[in-house]
């Protein structure tokens, strides 16, 4: 009794910091997420606020699903579909090539093994614009540019997840053959892709077959969190099919009814709720893992790495965007790569891989950890609180919405000393 009790007062410790938090951050024009960074890190150093167990499977399993689900819900899948080629060129073969000079550089450099620093490379590579995606929300950015890049996020997460898991299987079973390999990446890629697909459909048949709003609800949750469940259970991705249904329920729904604009509205608001509660979570959950000591003697690695990663997303956006532009005729402005570039943050899912090689037996798991906390760190607190500047510098609000004067800028507290 006594340790549900405990339970039920961790989490609504965290529910009276995330509204705290929240009311805080918005007097003083504080992104909420670089705020609840620093509440965990608060509150792991103080042992008598007791908070849940958020260990990397709770964030896996509990967390994520609806943060993903959030997404794809409210996405413009007309517009993903228009652009999936370059969507998909950012999410896969921009982690990829962005593991590559992650992995060619952290072994050169800071001599990690090719494991090691391949491993580095996949933990780091995925990006979480999740603070990212609500300030251009709030500051008007361009729809197509806030499609690609929330597209990247979306699906590189998938992918680095499916190499994640070849990788320490690698490890694991010491040797391994490509026809291996070849069978782990079919199941987890095509088995979370069937699923989440088979899933969306069905769901979609359900709502056209009812009217009530509540079992539509109810089904969404159910649809989230089964699909992973039931897709990590047979060893295919998780993400991938949480991220399929959601997709797929969003198009027909769009596309071919079974739902009212009353429900749908009804859904996408309490679907933000659960998204912001979930994100609350998970931006908590990254400040209680940073190990503010493991940061301070890594301090000059980190910077390091923090410089270069960070000129590796250029190269790979600039090199991406030039591909896409000769040869499938998709123009990305070089505003949009310098955005691109800058909106690039890491979040809670590299924290979760990082969390997921301990124990692993790697010789520098303690230079990994300290890495992956410090780019976290750097971009959420760098890039995100001089990405409101950015948008307005190399003007990436759309054209409904004009340049802010001087003074309109005083009161948006981040923008105040903005000019341009």
């Amino acid at each position: 009794m006594e340790g549900g009790l405990g339970q039920f007062d961790s989490i609504y410790n965290i529910l009276l910091m995330v509204v705290v938090i929240t009311l805080i951050a918005r007097q003083i024009n504080l992104p909420s997420t670089i705020a609840f960074i620093f509440a965990g890190l608060l509150a792991a150093s103080v042992p008598r606020i007791p908070l849940p167990d958020l260990s990397p499977e709770v964030f896996l399993s509990i967390l994520l699903p609806p943060i993903l689900f959030t997404e794809t819900l409210t996405m413009d899948v007309d517009g993903l579909i228009d652009d999936s080629d370059t969507i998909l060129s950012f999410a896969v073969a921009g982690t990829a090539l962005m593991v590559t000079a992650i992995g060619l550089y952290t072994h050169l450099i800071f001599n990690l093994t090719w494991m090691e620093a391949f491993i580095l490379g996949i933990i780091i590579a995925p990006t979480d614009p999740v603070s990212i995606i609500t300030t251009f929300k709030r500051l008007g950015v361009i729809r197509r540019f806030q499609l690609i890049v929330a597209g990247e996020s979306l699906f590189n997460d998938g992918f680095a997840v499916v190499i994640y898991s070849i990788l320490l299987t690698i490890v694991n079973a010491g040797t391994i053959s490509v026809g291996e390999i070849l069978a782990i990446s079919t199941i987890k890629i095509f088995g979370g892709a069937i699923i989440g697909y088979v899933a969306g459909y069905i769901v979609h048949l359900i709502f056209c077959w009812t009217e009530d709003l509540y079992v539509k609800t109810l089904l969404t949750f159910i649809v989230t969190f089964g699909v992973f469940r039931l897709a990590e259970a047979i060893r295919s991705s998780g993400v991938i099919a949480v991220v399929i249904a959601g997709l797929i329920l969003n198009y027909r729904c769009r596309n071919h009814g079974g739902i009212s604009e009353k429900g749908e509205e009804t859904l996408n608001v309490m679907w933000e709720f659960v998204g912001f509660i979930a994100s609350s979570f998970a931006f908590i959950f990254i400040g209680v893992s940073l190990d503010a000591e493991l940061l301070s003697t890594y301090a000059l690695p980190i910077i390091a790495l923090s410089i270069m990663s960070t000129l590796f997303r250029f190269l790979m956006t600039e090199g991406i965007s030039r591909v896409l532009e000769r040869y499938r005729d998709k123009r990305i402005p070089w505003n949009w790569r310098v955005g691109m570039t800058w909106s690039g943050l890491r979040g809670a899912v590299s924290v979760v891989l990082v969390l997921g090689i301990t124990g692993v037996n790697f010789a520098n798991e303690q230079l990994l950890l300290a890495l992956t906390y410090g780019i976290v760190l750097g971009t959420n607190l760098i890039q995100g609180l001089t990405m409101p500047w950015i948008i307005n510098r190399f003007r990436l609000y759309s054209s409904s919405r004009a340049p802010r004067q001087p003074d309109e800028e005083q009161d948006d507290g981040i923008l105040q000393n903005i000019t341009g």
